[in-house]
């Protein structure tokens, strides 16, 4: 069945509410949703490096005001990785903190989308989070993202989040990835007790 054209109502209202709750912080952490403080900030992030084994152009879909991007680029740094980031988001003004945080590379920084969003060039590595789209319409949000957004031979990297104040664990990346129809090409967790799980899946040269 062919997914609908736009996602619904309800849920870009939740998206737009979450800018306006980042918005109302000043730390770049928090800005990007965590409150866990920066040692928790880096455990539970950098194992989105585990897919990333060369250097090659890096796409956060969702980066809030790109500070993950610039942790992201650094930590790969540490291992001999380089990263050019790219960073997309539906917040306008979330945008505008990224290119003010990095304004070498502000025409890097894209205001939209990531379901209906026609990407101007394609990236060797794609980063989102399984809640950019309600569970309706994931598998199509994930297959629209990998053919759209994902160069040939790239990997699309996906997360989730729990909380570890409230007792919820990330979800299964890896089993949610299967039940989509993708083959998963390997996955990793951080953070030590399953509070943010990764997978990807890789597209065909």
């Amino acid at each position: 069945m062919e997914a609908p054209a736009h996602l619904p109502e309800t849920f870009l209202r939740e998206l737009a509410a979450l800018e306006e709750a980042y918005l109302r912080r000043s730390d770049p952490i928090e800005q990007s949703g965590f409150y866990g403080g920066p040692a928790r900030w880096r455990a539970e992030r950098e194992p989105i490096l585990a897919a990333v084994t060369a250097d090659g152009t890096f796409l956060d879909a969702g980066c809030a005001n790109g500070y993950l991007l610039e942790c992201l680029v650094a930590w790969g740094r540490e291992r001999g990785i380089a990263l050019t980031p790219y960073g997309l988001d539906q917040g306008a003004r979330l945008i505008a903190l990224a290119r003010e945080r990095q304004p070498h590379l502000a025409a890097h920084f894209f205001v939209g989308n990531a379901w209906d969003w026609a990407p101007p060039r394609q990236f060797r590595y794609v980063y989102t989070l399984l809640d950019q789209a309600p569970p309706a319409y994931r598998a199509a949000y994930l297959r629209r993202l990998r053919d759209r957004a994902v160069e040939p031979g790239g990997r699309l990297i996906v997360g989730d989040y729990g909380s570890r104040s409230r007792g919820i664990p990330a979800h299964d990346v890896a089993a949610a990835l299967r039940a989509a129809g993708f083959t998963v090409a390997g996955a990793a967790e951080g953070g030590g007790d399953g509070v943010a799980r990764f997978a990807w899946t890789e597209r065909a040269g």
